[in-house]
């Protein structure tokens, strides 16, 4: 299933300087000329500024395995942008892969900080059934939640006090699910925008969100998830899963009875996804995927909750947290809940070494390995849209007006015309070629 991530990092004051900084490293293969702060990548991938953060898109996956080397290109990016501009100004400024700072504003007392998940999935099949990804989204916290503090209490997943509503096309709602229909592709396909998804540096934590959430989609369009029990009050029910740590987790129905959140998803989401790969072939990374999310099920479901801390986001996050006065140093004057704080935000700093140093201290689980992610950062997911683009941009840099993700606009002088690519696989050497004729012929028809 074709997918794509969008990570907002915290930046401060300094968004405009870290992204005309990360331009100076030639990674950018096209920047519109019309004042607005965003510009491709190299891998396909986007990069632009949204309000006081710095955001990074991957380009368009195949599945979640691809995707999850793409999400850490992203972190590399990042990572880049804030050495060049330490580079040329002398000041660090680290870039937080979090899920709520502080309001810069100060009208509220925090703001969201997210990654947005899409999913390229059939309109009618998923229009129709929206509704049955409403219970997942709210119950998978307990498997994906990043973890973090929220006025000094520790949750399972901090953004649980944002969402206002189920679905909006307007972001200031908070929505769960955004209904805002952007497909970039065929009119056949809609997009699932996730927007209740948050950052995580654990890998397996990354995966799993991707890849239970795309079996989860493939179920409903395949009709192997016809119907589950409605939540009663979901916005409340996920705030309330996320301020339980023992793993005792209950949701009420609307029919009258309360259920189990391991049992709800073994019983309705888990048995979908397993016909699914019944009815298919899976790949070797869907087996793995299908392997882990039982695994963790398990744990959770006999109160091991430790048990998956090198794996599982939220719980690696708590128990960084216990360790704070036994590993670590903390500043003299700085109070015990201040340094737990302190120690998350630079856990999720992509530009601070504390997660990696935890990936070789104490065990915490990789699956993708640096060259990938190296590849990743380089050059688009192959003979994708992605590889198309980055062509496009390089053949007629001086000729584009603009590019989207689907089409290019060439300057009015020589035909402002949309080329569109709604097709995000199968561009083959031939096929870019072809499409990359077709393109000139226009411009030397124009001269």
């Amino acid at each position: 299933m074709w997918q794509g991530a969008e990570q907002e990092f915290a930046a401060g004051s300094w968004p405009m300087g870290l992204f005309e900084a990360l331009g100076k490293r030639g990674v950018y293969v096209f920047k519109p000329d019309d004042g607005i702060p965003r510009a491709f990548l190299r891998n396909g991938g986007l990069c632009y500024i949204h309000g006081n953060l710095f955001e990074v898109c991957t380009p368009e996956c195949r599945n979640p395995l691809e995707m999850l080397a793409y999400e850490k290109a992203c972190e590399a990016y990042a990572r880049l942008a804030s050495w060049t501009y330490q580079e040329d100004t002398g000041e660090q400024v680290h870039l937080y892969k979090t899920n709520i700072a502080t309001d810069p504003k100060g009208e509220v007392p925090y703001t969201t900080v997210g990654s947005h998940e899409n999913y390229l999935v059939k309109r009618e099949k998923y229009v129709e059934n929206i509704h049955l990804l409403i219970p997942y989204l709210v119950l998978r916290q307990v498997f994906c939640g990043a973890g973090g503090y929220v006025n000094g209490r520790y949750l399972v997943s901090p953004r649980t006090i944002f969402p206002k509503t189920l679905y909006s096309e307007t972001s200031t709602d908070y929505p769960i699910i955004s209904t805002r229909d952007e497909s970039h592709t065929d009119d056949v396909f809609s997009r699932a925008h996730i927007v209740n998804g948050e950052g995580a540096r654990s890998e397996v934590t990354t995966f799993l969100k991707h890849s239970i959430t795309s079996y989860i989609l493939r179920a409903i369009e395949q009709g192997h998830l016809t119907s589950v029990p409605e939540i009663e009050a979901p916005i409340e029910s996920n705030k309330a899963i996320s301020l339980s740590l023992d793993g005792d987790w209950t949701v009420p129905l609307k029919e009258g009875a309360e259920i189990r959140v391991i049992d709800y998803l073994n019983s309705h989401y888990l048995e979908a996804i397993e016909r699914v790969f019944a009815d298919g072939s899976p790949a070797d990374h869907d087996l793995m995927a299908l392997r882990e999310f039982k695994w963790v099920l398990g744990k959770l479901d006999e109160g091991l909750i430790e048990s998956l801390d090198t794996s599982i986001e939220w719980v690696i996050k708590m128990r960084l947290t216990e360790k704070v006065l036994d590993e670590y140093i903390v500043e003299e004057g700085l109070s015990m809940d201040a340094a737990k704080e302190a120690a998350m935000y630079q856990y999720t700093a992509v530009t601070d070494p504390l997660y990696d140093e935890l990936v070789e201290s104490h065990g915490l689980r990789t699956i993708i390995s640096e060259e990938n992610v190296k590849k990743a950062f380089m050059d688009p997911p192959c003979e994708s849209r992605g590889t198309l683009r980055v062509a496009l941009a390089k053949r007629f840099k001086d000729e584009l007006k603009t590019m989207s993700w689907s089409y290019i606009k060439l300057k009015p002088e020589i035909n402002y015309y949309p080329f569109e690519f709604n097709e995000l696989g199968g561009w083959t050497n031939k096929k870019i070629k072809a499409k990359t004729a077709e393109i000139q012929s226009l411009i030397d028809s124009s001269r």
